[in-house]
């Protein structure tokens, strides 16, 4: 009969396998393998010359524009803080809306969506694509971004991190406001006009730091927005902004478009209609100079809307209209969610509680400006790095994919949320998506 001590001992060899295994299961270490040496790379690159952007140019152009209010009830969640843990609103400060633009120019037909909400949702581009062939529209020619407001509605999240950023999953609000975006779309093409447009651009330092470093360098403090004036005589401003919009308080429960829907509310008592999208918000933070409430938010919203309202005298206006768009599918490498500095969860844990969604590189060819539409919090850091050549470029956010934090590499080892907790796929990811946000500018570049 086997000793007392000789079973312990036994027990403890046992125990001690069980978890060197189960460390070997839910735990990885952090791969630092050149990213040009991959097969996502690769692959990313084989994906790029095979679809490449399409492109025409034509000497009219039409544009249309329509909003549709896209609020759930009271008593959904709000999204946008994990600490809130599906937290519902019980008054509405200022509605969400979904805002359209609709550009023809009688070859080439897209569509820029902005919607009132933290993300363009995964659940609700894959609600999208089902409608998309009833439009008579492929899925690059809509391109998707959001205001990233840290106060509108959730119930669009799935799995158990979904659940935490934007409260129980619901297939209602997901189809509702599918439904809606469809909506803006097909009102925005009924509105089309003969229209000229043209691009400016604002400065506005005092409004964003860069909360990484908190340094004065590393911050994008231009204020990027676009002009259009249908023949009616109509007038609308389509603007974008790097500082994230998280002035109010996380844990009232009131929903809020936050300073982008001031901003929007300022600029249409100037033109007939406005839209917001977030820009390269990643590492930078608002500044906002009378706390957590709704007078700094109009008081963030109003001097961007002035900043615009005095440049927009100066914008020139052409007719003749460059119009290109493409949809790229990105390949990411396996999620290096970090527990510790070289130690990541494994890859199916990180899918269990995240999920699985594609992700793809949007762009938008506005005459001489291109849109790049990224599935991250891409770093305003990492703007100056991109190399448009002749043209002028401009990067949003949340293009219906989510692949986290893109931060310089430089960054990796910060301990702050946007590096750690909030970089999902490990220290390339700024040189690796920048690389290839560059490779689609150059594909636009005219032979």
């Amino acid at each position: 009969m086997k000793s007392r001590k000789h079973s312990h001992i036994t027990l403890l060899t046992l125990l001690s396998l069980l978890l060197c295994t189960m460390q070997g299961c839910l735990l990885k270490r952090v791969d630092h393998t050149p990213y040009t040496q991959t097969d996502y790379y690769r692959a990313t690159l084989q994906e790029l010359g095979q679809q490449p952007p399409v492109a025409t140019e034509s000497d009219s152009l039409e544009v249309g524009w329509a909003k549709v209010n896209i609020t759930p009830p009271a008593g959904s969640p709000l999204a946008g803080y994990g600490k809130r843990r599906g937290l519902r609103y019980s008054a509405v400060h200022d509605s969400a809306w979904v805002r359209t633009f609709a550009f023809d120019n009688g070859q080439t037909e897209v569509f820029f969506v902005s919607l009132d909400m933290l993300i363009a949702p995964m659940t609700v581009t894959a609600e999208l694509e089902k409608a998309y062939a009833g439009l008579g529209l492929q899925p690059g020619q809509v391109y998707l971004s959001a205001t990233h407001t840290h106060t509108s509605f959730g119930g669009w999240g799935e799995n158990l991190v979904g659940w935490l950023m934007a409260g129980r999953y619901s297939e209602q609000i997901v189809k509702q406001t599918a439904a809606h975006i469809v909506r803006s779309i097909q009102l925005a093409r009924q509105n089309k006009q003969p229209a000229r447009l043209g691009y400016g651009e604002a400065y506005t330092s005092r409004l964003v730091r860069n909360r990484l470093t908190d340094s004065l360098a590393g911050r994008d403090t231009t204020v990027r927005f676009f002009k259009m004036a249908q023949a009616s005589g109509k007038t609308a401003v389509l603007a974008t902004f790097s500082a994230h919009a998280t002035i109010l308080p996380s844990m009232d429960p009131v929903l809020s478009r936050d300073y982008p829907g001031e901003m929007v509310d300022q600029l249409e008592k100037t033109v007939d209609f406005a839209a917001f999208s977030a820009g390269a918000v990643g590492s930078q933070a608002v500044v906002a100079l009378h706390g957590d409430t709704y007078q700094s938010t109009a008081s963030v919203g109003q001097q961007l809307a002035a900043a615009i309202k005095r440049k927009l005298p100066a914008v020139e206006m052409q007719h003749k209209v460059r119009l290109g768009y493409a949809r790229q599918k990105l390949f990411l490498p396996e999620p290096q969610w970090r527990l510790t500095d070289n130690y990541r969860l494994a890859p199916s844990l990180f899918h269990w509680l995240f999920g699985k969604y594609p992700t793809y590189i949007s762009s938008l060819q506005l005459g001489n400006v291109m849109l790049l539409g990224v599935p991250a919090d891409y770093s305003g850091e990492l703007v100056p790095e991109l190399k448009p050549q002749g043209q002028s470029v401009v990067v949003t956010s949340f293009n219906g994919g989510y692949a986290g934090y893109i931060t310089p590499d430089r960054h990796y080892y910060l301990d702050e949320s946007e590096t750690r907790a909030m970089n999902f796929y490990g220290p390339q990811s700024g040189s690796y998506l920048t690389e290839i946000l560059n490779r689609i500018l150059k594909q636009y570049r005219r032979p």
